[in-house]
């Protein structure tokens, strides 16, 4: 046990050390420079993990490079065993390559062209009547997905493609989350924009970590293509079908599995959309916009108009529309909790597992309107918040409600604290429960340890209704996850 323990902490120290600045104190970088040629950020995740009926100590590295408009960060996890010994399959195959790199990217959303490639934070499409806010590192580090973000703007016309995850493109019953926008501007002032967006598998929202088409949930051999249960393991290993037959008779096996190799469940909207700039001064900007949206499974749609948007410099901005849907619509159907909600396993009473997905509540859902608000803050980089709420329930018993809120402290009067920020977010907030499965918050502190290093601590909450209730108990239905890294600047 020495060795499992003493390993990890010295790869610990080695890599903190390495991301020192490369500067000393009698050669600071210039006063009040904040952005740097050169960035570099290594993140760290220590703990303990199960893989397939073992025992692991894990040790993850996220180390971040930026030069220019330039990014890559790697995400490098290394899985110990109680020798010592690194575990080789996760890096005896190409594919166990790819996972290592968690983004590469190139400038930022708003610019003249930008893309990346891995990890999604956030991004949404046109004015967020498909796809809103989703990321696809919602369970990360958990699970790893990489999608991609990109986009490219003239002076007449654009684009946009978001791709949730193209790992989902392996083993069985292939599939894709994502969208794409096209938008022409006929003179400076106008936009017009038509959307699509699709998921060809809901059902991909369960994990299978060996593609062999058996969710990890049910699966004996989660990590074992070759297997699903005691039952597939016994007959590779000489038992006969009667033999197994026997065992299961008695209890003593099972040989049940919910498989989704032949299952699907798809789902895709279309939009339209227009916007126009009405104003726009040296400190004042002010838009209207609306939107169309319909669903292909339902026919159901949804009209968000007018829209209204007004800018204050770089200080303040404040939004919001008038809504109206039909029966069998959602708006913003991909969204910040997407991945959450796609497919999930309910288990009842009797221990019987079912798997429901997102597309039941499209069916379930009513024609409402309402209105739906934002606003954003922005104090010379020091504060920095953002809110938005929507509630769909005028002059109708059902509701369907949403909260978001922002809040970052860029610098503190707490000494040390280089940061502090917290978010909470809450797709389902009809009943005005802080928890749901469509919830999710988190926290981060920044620490500056020394000159030019911050040490970034996270922590962030999400909830699985198991039992299919409806409400959040216990903490088997609560997850939490902390995580540990460190940003440098040169």
């Amino acid at each position: 046990m020495k060795k499992l323990f003493v390993l990890p902490v010295f790869l610990f120290f080695v890599l903190f050390f390495v991301s020192m600045p490369l500067y000393s104190e009698e050669t600071p970088p210039a006063a009040g420079q904040s952005d740097s040629l050169f960035n570099f950020g290594l993140g760290c995740i220590l703990g303990s993990m199960s893989v397939n009926g073992e025992n692991y100590q894990q040790m993850g590295f996220r180390p971040e490079i930026e030069i220019w408009k330039i990014g890559v960060a790697l995400d490098i996890n290394l899985f110990f065993d109680e020798s010592g010994k690194i575990r080789k399959e996760d890096w005896n195959e190409p594919s166990d390559y790819l996972d290592k790199i968690y983004y590469i990217k190139f400038a930022k959303r708003g610019d003249p062209f930008y893309f990346k490639v891995g990890g999604i934070d956030s991004t949404t499409l046109g004015y967020g009547a498909l796809i809103n806010g989703y990321n696809n590192t919602i369970d990360y580090p958990s699970y790893k997905r990489q999608g991609l973000d990109i986009g490219f703007e003239t002076s007449s016309f654009g684009a946009q493609l978001i791709v949730n995850d193209f790992k989902e493109l392996r083993g069985h019953n292939k599939s894709l989350m994502g969208g794409g926008r096209v938008f022409v501007k006929p003179f400076s002032r106008l936009q017009i924009g038509g959307s699509i967006a699709a998921d060809f598998n809901e059902y991909k929202g369960l994990y299978d970590s060996d593609g062999d088409g058996v969710p990890d949930r049910v699966d004996a051999y989660p990590y074992d293509k070759n297997y699903a249960t005691v039952a597939d393991y016994y007959l590779a290993h000489g038992a006969s079908q009667t033999t197994i037959d026997d065992l299961i008779a008695h209890g003593l096996i099972s040989a049940e599995t919910f498989g989704y190799k032949n299952k699907r469940s798809k789902t895709a909207f279309w939009s339209a959309d227009a916007g126009i700039l009405i104003f726009e001064g040296d400190f004042i900007k002010f838009d209207i916009y609306g939107q169309f949206a319909q669903s292909f499974n339902t026919g159901g749609w949804g009209i968000s108009a007018p829209g209204l948007r007004l800018g204050i410099g770089k200080f303040f901005e404040i939004y919001g529309d008038y809504r109206y849907r039909t029966d069998e619509f959602i708006f913003s159907y991909y969204n910040d909790t997407y991945d959450l909600e796609r497919a999930k396993f309910v288990e009842d009473a009797s221990n019987h597992l079912t798997v429901e997905t997102k597309k039941e509540k499209l069916y379930e859902a009513k024609a409402l309107r309402g209105y739906f608000a934002g606003a954003r803050l922005n104090l010379f980089d020091f504060i920095i918040a953002k809110g938005e709420y929507s509630d769909m329930s005028w002059a109708s018993k059902q509701k369907d409600c949403y909260l978001k809120g922002e809040l970052e402290l860029s610098k503190t009067f707490i000494p040390g604290v280089e940061k502090l920020g917290a978010f909470y977010v809450n797709n389902d907030f009809r009943k005005r429960h802080l928890k749901s499965e469509s919830a999710m918050w988190g926290a981060v502190m920044g620490v500056g340890f020394a000159q030019g290093v911050v040490i970034k601590l996270t922590y962030i909450v999400t909830y699985n209704d198991k039992n299919g209730d409806g409400k959040i108990n216990g903490k088997d239905e609560t997850n939490a996850k902390i995580t540990m890294s460190t940003e440098t600047k040169f």
